[in-house]
């Protein structure tokens, strides 16, 4: 989303219980639909705002959104109602909906855009990346906050770990619980940091695709298709069959590229290539 959606990432505790997430999208499609008059009824500008970020992260940490399911398409409906709203409310609204539109055909596919840019993994015909800059006055941070941010600048996840996740999110976002995701994961750690990038350019290339179609649910098939062949030819687990007795895994976001510089440098962003 832009950038009224995405002035935070919270890293809050999730569950993998796929009832939870369907509790999670009906309640909050059911406060934002007309019907209820709790938001566009009373014109309730205080409140459209926070539902909507809650909606969008509620969808972005998801695990697993089933095809069959209808409420992304039922929040669809409702929010398309927003778009007569006064800007900068059916703007984000508009953006919501391209969002959700994305995620019915490639499911999980903002989850990862999002890791991709704020890790500097830049696809072929996707070249994005945001780096996070923290500009602080030491002498009127806490000691707590400042020690944290110098951590995150100090350190930034291994390529061959992020890679890891973003496989491990795909499969499963777009399988569900046929995807054994321990087995997927101990293969994923044994190959080698190229074998693992030529793996998820084609799957996430096949994703993009996906993404571009108009028929969601061609796109789905062709996507799953596509996933298909590429675990096979890597001698990954075969993701077939009906869906398994197994829980969901919530796949948490990595921390971002992050870089903190002090007010009394006045050379910022120069000896460490930041662009500013």
């Amino acid at each position: 989303l832009g950038d009224e959606l995405k002035c935070s990432t919270p890293r809050a505790q999730r569950t993998g219980s796929t009832m939870h997430w369907r509790g999670v999208y009906t309640g909050l499609a059911e406060m934002l639909s007309p019907a209820d008059g709790q938001v566009q009824e009373k014109c309730d500008y205080d409140l459209v705002m926070p539902l909507a970020l809650l909606f969008y992260y509620a969808v972005l940490y998801a695990p697993h959104v089933p095809p069959g399911s209808e409420l992304l398409l039922k929040a669809a409906s409702i929010y398309h109602s927003f778009l007569t709203w006064p800007v900068p409310y059916c703007d984000v609204f508009r953006q919501l909906l391209t969002f959700i539109s994305d995620e019915l055909k490639a499911p999980g596919i903002s989850f990862q855009r999002l890791v991709r840019t704020e890790q500097g993994l830049p696809m072929k015909n996707y070249q994005s990346s945001t780096v996070t800059v923290l500009l602080l006055n030491r002498s009127e941070v806490q000691s707590d906050f400042l020690s944290i941010a110098e951590k995150l600048s100090g350190s930034e996840p291994p390529r061959h770990a992020t890679l890891v996740l973003l496989l491990e999110h795909l499969y499963q976002g777009t399988f569900g619980t046929r995807c054994d995701l321990d087995s997927l994961h101990r293969l994923l750690k044994a190959k080698t940091l190229e074998e693992l990038s030529e793996i998820y350019t084609s799957a996430a290339e096949a994703q993009e695709i996906a993404a571009a179609s108009s028929d969601p649910v061609l796109a789905r098939e062709r996507l799953q298709c596509a996933l298909r062949d590429i675990a096979g030819a890597a001698a990954l687990p075969a993701m077939a069959g009906d869906v398994q007795p197994r829980r969901l895994q919530p796949i948490a976001i990595p921390p971002a590229r992050c870089y903190t510089y002090s007010w009394d440098q006045d050379n910022f962003g120069k000896h460490r290539g930041v662009p500013v």
